[in-house]
């Protein structure tokens, strides 16, 4: 019985169907002054005479640290209270956290899903999680936005993915609970998004590229034609805004404490010859000699010598590169207008171009220098649909047996 045990701060509740639970419970006065989590459940049984030394030990350290956090000490921001939401700030906040070595792109959408994760399950005690938590979540993180809507599969595969490498990190920094749930996680599939296996193909780019010339938005164009000629990443070629550093000097094409990268300029294009960059995800070089590029020199050729200084696609309504979503935004109002799906986007010009290579009889190795893959199963990934390796082995197999009746 909880009152048989020095067990400080452990309440059990009773429950109509099954043995009671055992809880540790906050002192109230400190719960109403911020302190969390308010109560853990404790993972063991208060009628087994042999779990009482776990309950006791899990009570004790458990009001220990709230004792700490009431006097003051404790409170810096690289604390941990036990909880899910501490375990997402320490993360967050540790210099030693993989988080920090992560690209500001990929930080920006790491903090939307710990900031979900918080606001849906953040005062949940590590010590209390079990099996069916991480089950319970992945389901309520799945369903359909709306009645009738498909299910959120890939939601909520990346929360549960977020989960995991939290939890590792918990591990090691020595942060209690965490190698519990690492065990845990690490017997557990979780369903994945199907792949994509949409591809803007030739017939969108044909489609899209008068279209966009028609609207004024040249820069939607020869981003687009840019993209599916040489297969580079949308990244790539427009480039991105990354925060500047603190105690660098703000030079560049600035925005809102942001400098403009990695997206190709005019002095980087050689219209008539090759040219040569550095990729933004593995620092692989692509090399592309834009003379067989058919839709970025009918493109460029729509735009004059004098405007072909600094960076190469620039958003016509701010003078500038795009920024934030703009691009995808203004993109999407050109392709609905020159009746693309709008399941098909713009970063699927990657795919069609490598899927385009295949049909057209590329070996595999070929297409993955082009796209300047690190990895050959990288480019099969992009290859969507592509008949041309079926259509090679069908010729010989027709081939095959004509020799066979001939004989």
């Amino acid at each position: 019985m909880p009152s048989e045990l020095n067990a400080p701060g452990l309440k059990r509740r009773k429950r109509k169907n099954g043995p009671d639970v055992g809880y540790w419970v906050a002192r109230a006065d400190l719960v109403k002054a911020g302190y969390r989590p308010e109560t853990v459940r404790l993972p063991y049984s208060l009628d087994d005479p042999a779990q009482h030394a776990l309950i006791t030990a899990t009570c004790m350290r458990l009001q220990a640290e709230m004792l700490e956090w009431s006097s003051g000490r404790g409170r810096e921001t690289n604390r941990f209270d036990g909880t899910i939401r501490g375990l997402s700030r320490r993360y967050q906040v540790d210099e030693a956290s993989p988080f920090h070595r992560l690209k500001h792109t990929t930080q920006e959408k790491d903090v939307h899903v710990l900031r979900i994760i918080e606001k849906a399950f953040g005062d949940r005690a590590l010590d209390a999680l079990k099996l069916e938590d991480f089950w319970r979540w992945y389901n309520a993180a799945k369903k359909p936005k709306t009645v009738g809507r498909p299910e959120r599969v890939r939601r909520a595969w990346g929360i549960m993915k977020k989960l995991r490498e939290m939890v590792s990190y918990g591990v090691s920094a020595e942060l209690a609970g965490c190698t519990r749930l690492k065990a845990i996680l690490a017997e557990v599939q979780f369903p994945q998004p199907a792949r994509r296996r949409v591809t803007l193909d030739l017939a969108h780019v044909q489609a899209f590229i008068p279209k966009a010339i028609e609207m004024g938005r040249v820069s939607l164009a020869l981003a687009t034609a840019v993209q599916f000629d040489t297969a580079l990443r949308q990244k790539d070629v427009i480039g991105e805004w990354e925060p500047i550093p603190k105690g660098e000097a703000a030079t560049g094409i600035l925005l809102n404490g942001h400098r403009w990268i990695r997206g190709l300029t005019w002095a980087d294009v050689i219209l008539d010859g090759v040219t040569r960059k550095v990729t933004s995800k593995t620092g692989a070089i692509a090399a592309h000699d834009l003379r067989l590029c058919p839709h970025v020199q009918a493109v460029a050729a729509q735009i004059p010598a004098e405007r072909r200084v600094g960076p190469l696609i620039v958003d016509e309504k701010a003078g500038r590169p795009y920024a934030g979503d703009a691009f995808g935004r203004e993109w999407r109002i050109v392709a609905r207008a020159a009746g693309i799906p709008d399941a098909v986007w713009n970063m699927d010009a990657r795919a069609g171009a490598i899927t385009e290579a295949e049909d057209a009889g590329a070996d595999l190795d070929d297409a993955r220098a082009a796209a300047a893959h690190t990895q050959a199963s990288t480019t099969a990934r992009y290859s969507r649909g592509a008949v041309g390796k079926s259509r090679k082995v069908a010729t010989l197999r027709i081939a095959h047996r004509s020799v066979k009746n001939e004989a």
